[in-house]
């Protein structure tokens, strides 16, 4: 769903900017990547950078340190920016069982916008107190859901999100 809407974008000329690229760092972090895996600030741009209709990536820097590191960007080598590993069957693998906000579960059949209901939920929960005021604000939510398992059998990642929308509902309250 959201590649289609990359799509249409890029055949009506429309231009995107992407924010927060690291994935309010999760990517830059192993532990915390739902790849498993640390990716470089340079592979996260490029990965970014390469999505249909895509023009610019804010990666909102808070130090000049920061702010240098980014503009290595601009003389780093193809090399750097690989983001391949990302392809591989190894790599599916640790992420089995982990929504990575891909939407295949869609359409919902309740209409809740799971992928994001996920990343709201994933963002709270590591400390993200904007997340809370998005879920907040989402016109559907866990608790909306009919545990149909529409979601389940689409999951290429085998999360079972019937049983995580439960978690999700308690943890925000509905």
């Amino acid at each position: 769903q959201r590649n289609a809407l990359y799509q249409r974008c890029q055949r009506e000329g429309v231009g995107i900017s992407v924010m927060k690229p690291f994935f309010a760092g999760k990517l830059l972090d192993a532990q915390a990547s739902p790849f498993g895996l640390r990716l470089s600030t340079m592979q996260c741009i490029q990965f970014a950078l390469d999505r249909p209709a895509v023009l610019t990536v804010v990666p909102g820097p808070s130090s000049s340190r920061e702010m240098e590191e980014l503009l290595r960007y601009l003389e780093c080598t193809a090399e750097d920016r690989d983001y391949s590993i990302l392809a591989s069957e190894k790599l599916k693998a640790t992420v089995m069982g982990n929504c990575v906000y891909c939407s295949h579960c869609q359409p919902c059949p309740a209409g809740i916008d799971i992928a994001l209901v996920n990343k709201c939920y994933d963002l709270a929960k590591a400390g993200d107190l904007i997340a809370r005021g998005h879920y907040d604000k989402l016109r559907l939510h866990a608790s909306d859901c009919l545990h149909c398992l529409h979601c389940d059998d689409h999951c290429p990642f085998a999360v079972k999100q019937s049983d995580r929308m439960n978690e999700i509902a308690s943890f925000f309250g509905f």
